[in-house]
């Protein structure tokens, strides 16, 4: 697969129209004020090659459901509260910074082609293999955060 690249300057021009409009228009809300938000996501490489394989073993155990073109789709999303993270359906962001409380973040949830369908699936659920999403009390998903949020992260070695 060949590297893909970006010119830097467009790179660049996105990133200050996030910062000059949705990012300011988060740290100037009135309704739900905060100081600051994350501006940027770190994943370590090793995490997001073991999730990429992850997706691809547990599919490869389940051949008829000829599912193909996996990909990850990477919801933005925001940390609850940090008084309520020491409680039971808590237990997968006790271990993070407590200071990333109400930050942006990334979720990354599998996906495959069905239907000719980018669809969200689980691949350790094979209920999930026709696109349905699980329910339940206590539901778990194969999903990956925990990535290292700037702010409150240093932003040391930052470029944009």
């Amino acid at each position: 697969m060949a590297a893909k690249t970006m010119n830097i300057d467009l790179v660049e021009e996105m990133v200050t129209n996030y910062k000059s409009k949705q990012y300011l228009s988060i740290v100037t809300n009135t309704i739900n004020p905060m100081s600051f938000d994350a501006q940027s996501v770190w994943f370590d490489l090793q995490a997001l090659k073991d999730f990429i394989a992850t997706i691809e073993d547990e599919a490869a155990k389940h051949p008829e459901y000829n599912l193909k073109n996996f990909g990850a789709r990477f919801y933005y999303t925001s940390y609850p509260k940090n008084d309520s993270w020491d409680e039971p359906s808590y237990e997968d962001i006790a271990d993070v910074n407590k200071q990333y409380e109400k930050l942006h973040t990334l979720v990354a949830i599998p996906t495959a082609e069905m239907d000719g369908v980018n669809s969200d699936f689980d691949p350790f659920d094979v209920n999930t293999y026709t696109g349905k999403k699980p329910t339940g009390t206590a539901t778990v998903i194969m999903a990956k955060n925990h990535g290292s949020l700037t702010p409150p992260e240093t932003n040391t070695g930052l470029w944009f």
